[in-house]
């Protein structure tokens, strides 16, 4: 597993630990120990050359686990130079220049370790969204970090369990919010933030150095087109490099199609499905008219039970195992290309991902959104739109109501600014628009991206730095009534443009009202009158299953609950009884997909048998020393107490 892990202090890096960083064979591994510090990297080679990086004579070493991009703000903008494998030698320079202040404008995607061995202390960098992130626990006298939750509890220090209230919000919403995760005393460092740590008394200080604020301006729709269009060229012109493969995931919409056009050399186009679908074959057409390479990936049928044996290991308790989705496909995706590139975030940031809109009811004939805001004027409207879509738990005993944990766990200062689940935003308005993404780990498919980098270097441009940027200041109406992303792409490439998008049958060069229009009849003719037959039940037209009727047709998941019924009795808030109810009551008729989905995720993930204190290590440490452990005492390292912790 591509990653980072570590002990402070007097401790040892236990193997058990280490081993979670890897997830293939050809990664480079870079290994550090002295007193005070033993670390482990684990990089792809592309991206590293050697580290750390020495500066002030072998007093500073520095880490840098992912990529950077450039440094700088609008108007004052420079990319990385050198390869890309350069980029802990970039920060090396920055930080000589500027000391830890070049973080407040660097960007990409990136983890930084700092340690400086002539004062004694360690430095984590987290970038703007915690793409990589980092969670700590103390163990005993020492701390314990790595990039997977899971991997801390393999410390034998550590006594795993998990949080009701967490777990909670992960079964039932499919991600936890803001820096927590499921497991006590695990928590994930916070987002665009430095956090400093005494190697001598383990004392921490921490100054978070960006926010997302939104600051529309008052501009019109042509100015946000046309930033674009050039914020996205350039971006690829900066980024690609002829001596390496690029590939792209490309759907039948218009995010992953903006990327094709946008990146300035051929690349192979993956798509995933169950078969030749309508989505499928528009794009087929999208990389047969921007001159590239088309690949289906097309899913086996027992890619699920497959895909559950091995994706729950890469789970920090954001999505679910299936949404690893390119995970079964690593060998065919590496043995083409060096580095993926994605479309994923253009519909949070410019699709009006994150704002709740208004439905109305036409009875049997379905619904209509309307491209309408619905205002989140307190926290109760947001807690309510945020706990809204998720069903009951029917196999999970509660102890508290789901909306009441999810509100507990919001304050409200004064001043106006919101701390959410560990993360301070300036204002509710912020907490709504940026609380889905900031961290990553809130987001409810976390673990897409995050999968896609174990497998090769990877990229989403919509949330380099300066499309987050442009973001901020756009107005709230260009995300409901106005596509912007469609609008850059005809500027972009007319040819792809002119391709009808796979949802809504019509080209993406037609108007918002056009397309509004069109997408709600289309999907009413398609469901009401005549649509294109699909080979199984369970197939869709679109790049993943039908889950709800999977379950009714395949055994995977059904066979994985009574596989895993020692774990469901040993876990005393769990009931492996109600498990296989809320599973054949699905089958006849009742919707309770999601739920399972996330119970299927949790059984198979490593951790689960550890706190289940089921499997054979576990159990050995028991009988051996059960007194004797010292179990995992609260970590407050960059705890983001409210009015603190500012640059």
């Amino acid at each position: 597993m591509v990653g980072i892990a570590g002990v402070l202090g007097d401790g040892r890096l236990p193997d058990d630990v280490a081993s979670w960083t890897q997830w293939r064979d050809d990664e480079a591994s870079f290994e550090y120990v002295d007193d005070y510090v033993d670390l482990e990297l684990r990089a792809h080679p592309v991206q590293v050359d050697d580290q750390p990086v020495a500066l002030d004579d072998g007093d500073v070493l520095l880490w840098v686990w992912g990529d950077v991009f450039g440094h700088g703000t609008r108007g004052e903008y420079t990319p990385r130079p050198g390869g890309p494998d350069a980029s802990a030698d970039y920060c090396a320079t920055l930080y000589e220049r500027h000391g830890l202040e070049f973080v407040e404008e660097l960007n990409g995607h990136y983890a930084i370790v700092l340690y400086d061995r002539a004062d004694r202390e360690l430095t984590f960098v987290t970038d703007r969204f915690a793409t990589h992130p980092i969670y700590h626990a103390s163990v005993g006298g020492s701390v314990a970090f790595a990039s997977n939750p899971q991997a801390l509890t393999a410390h034998p220090d550590v006594s795993p369990a998990f949080d009701e209230d967490y777990l909670h919000e992960y079964l039932a919403l499919r991600r936890v919010f803001g820096r927590e995760t499921a497991l006590e005393d695990v928590r994930e460092l916070p987002p665009a933030t430095t956090v400093t740590v005494d190697l001598d008394d383990f004392a921490t200080s921490h100054e978070t150095y960006w926010r997302p604020t939104y600051e529309p301006e008052d501009r019109p729709f042509s100015y946000f087109v046309d930033r674009l269009v050039d914020v996205l060229c350039t971006m690829f012109a900066d980024w690609t490099t002829d001596d390496l493969a690029y590939g792209t995931l490309l759907s039948g919409g218009s995010d992953s199609r903006i990327v094709q056009a946008a990146i300035d050399q051929s690349v192979v186009a993956f798509h995933n499905a169950d078969w030749m679908s309508r989505e499928a074959r528009i794009a087929n057409r999208v990389a047969d008219s921007a001159g590239d390479e088309f690949c289906l990936l097309e899913r086996y049928d027992d890619h699920e039970a497959r895909t559950l044996t091995t994706t729950p290991r890469l789970s920090s308790f954001s999505g679910w195992f299936d949404q690893a989705y390119f995970a079964e496909f690593q060998d065919e995706i590496t043995d083409r290309v060096d580095v993926l590139v994605s479309g994923l975030f253009a519909d949070m940031l410019f699709d009006g991902g994150p704002l709740q809109t208004r439905t109305v009811s036409l009875g049997s004939v379905g619904t209509v959104d309307l491209p309408v805001e619905t205002p989140i004027e307190s926290v109760d409207d947001y807690v309510d739109a945020k706990v809204s879509s998720a069903t009951e738990v029917p196999y999970f005993d509660a102890n508290r109501d789901l909306a009441d944990v999810v509100r507990d766990n919001i304050q409200v200062l004064e001043d106006g600014r919101v701390v959410s689940h560990g993360v301070e935003y300036a204002s509710l308005e912020d907490l709504v628009m940026y609380g889905d993404y900031y961290p990553l780990g809130a987001d409810t498919e976390a673990i897409f991206p995050r999968s896609l980098g174990q497998m090769r270097p990877y990229r989403t441009p919509f949330l380099d730095n300066r499309v987050v940027d442009l973001h901020r200041r756009m107005p709230q109406q260009f995300f409901l009534r106005r596509n912007v992303v469609n609008a850059a792409l005809e500027s972009i490439s007319p040819a792809l443009a002119e391709i009808p998008h796979s949802r809504t049958g019509v080209s993406l060069k037609r108007s918002f009202p056009a397309a509004f229009l069109s997408r709600n009849i289309t999907g009413f003719y398609r469901k009401h009158l005549d649509d294109e037959p699909t080979p199984q039940p369970h197939f869709t037209h679109k790049p993943w299953p039908d889950r709800s009727e999977l379950l009714r047709v395949s055994p995977f998941a059904i066979d994985a609950i009574r596989e895993n019924e020692h774990v469901l009795d040993a876990l005393p808030f769990l009931d492996a009884d109600a498990a296989e109810r809320t599973y054949a009551e699905h089958v006849d008729g009742a919707e309770y997909h999601q739920v399972l989905y996330s119970l299927l995720t949790l059984l198979e993930m490593p951790v689960t048998e550890r706190v289940a204190g089921v499997d054979e290590d576990a159990a050995n440490d028991d009988s051996e020393d059960d007194s004797g452990r010292r179990g995992v005492v609260a970590s407050s390292i960059g705890r983001d107490e409210p009015g603190g912790g500012d640059a």
